[in-house]
């Protein structure tokens, strides 16, 4: 029998959060892993339970940025960078803030009451435990071809996955490694793509700041403007923007390219024109014309 931590909460942030919300940014001073939170309960405590495959049950207001990071053997702590595969599971019985399941790669959370948007890396799929929604990462459920929850759904081919909910949701496709799809309807939220290795994340219209962040392969292709920051830190891949690629594109940018018709890079990126190929490769995955997609730039090393 999976063993049971039980938890009463009260608006904390940051629990189940594998990053201890960045703590090798800031060494503790912002949140101290070990800190009692809540019930007597570590931040620290609460982590290594998920990451044994046990099963949280909070009670009361989770707080925002539950499970950010849910199911990560982040490198930062000496891990792979890759999934948990036996990442326990968060069952709430309340509501839970905003940003749940930020990056989120293994796990499921399931939630009784309201989650404030935006959403983190989840989707709904059809609950096991009545009285409660269940999430899971949609990293996780393009890899594997898991079933979600209409309106969103595969594909027929288990090529991808079709996401029409209308829900904002931050860091989208973050570590994708499959050679997969994510077509989003609607807006996206920052840090699309996020880490991503390969595959394809398609917005049909604006996506957030830091859209490609430390991008290291596949392509994101966003249909509107993508707000600052666009490919910052990415090391390969490609982002194709129809519109606005905004300000402070491409910082500290190692590789990769970023297609767009207009935007601000930062050195060392550069602005280039597209080569022939590039063009015809812009008119195909924009639906441009040969002619309009002359018109685009191309921001990289």
């Amino acid at each position: 029998m999976t063993a049971l931590l039980q938890i009463e909460a009260s608006g904390e942030k940051c629990l189940g959060d594998f990053t201890f919300d960045f703590f090798w940014q800031h060494r503790g001073s912002r949140l101290d892993p070990d800190k009692t939170v809540c019930s007597g309960m570590s931040y620290r405590k609460i982590v290594e339970a998920l990451r044994q495959g046990q099963t949280v049950k909070i009670s009361g207001n989770a707080g925002g940025r539950l499970a950010s990071s849910l199911g990560v053997d982040l490198m930062h702590f000496g891990g792979s960078g890759g999934p948990l595969e036996k990442t326990g599971k968060i069952i709430v019985d309340g509501d839970v803030g905003s940003h749940m399941g930020i990056s989120m790669l293994r796990g499921s959370i399931y939630v009784s009451g309201k989650v404030e948007p935006p959403l983190g890396n989840v989707l709904k799929q059809d609950s096991d435990l009545s009285g409660y929604r269940k999430f899971i990462s949609v990293t996780e459920a393009l890899e594997k071809g898991l079933p979600v929850s209409d309106p969103n759904r595969q594909d027929r081919d288990g090529r991808g996955v079709c996401i029409c909910d209308g829900l904002l949701r931050d860091t989208l496709g973050a570590r994708n490694p499959a050679d997969k799809f994510i077509r989003l309807e609607g807006d996206a939220g920052m840090s699309t793509g996020i880490l991503m290795l390969s595959g394809q994340i398609e917005v049909s219209e604006n996506s957030g700041r830091n859209t490609g962040v430390l991008l290291r392969g596949g392509r994101i292709v966003v249909y509107g403007d993508t707000d600052d920051f666009t490919g910052a830190e990415m090391k390969g891949g490609e982002i194709f923007v129809a519109g606005d690629a905004g300000s402070y594109a491409c910082a500290r940018m190692r590789g990769g390219a970023v297609f767009a018709r207009e935007g601000k890079p930062l050195p060392p990126a550069k602005t280039y024109q597209p080569s022939s190929s590039e063009q015809t490769t812009l008119a195909r995955t924009l639906g441009l014309s040969p002619l309009y997609a002359m018109m685009y730039r191309k921001f990289s090393l």
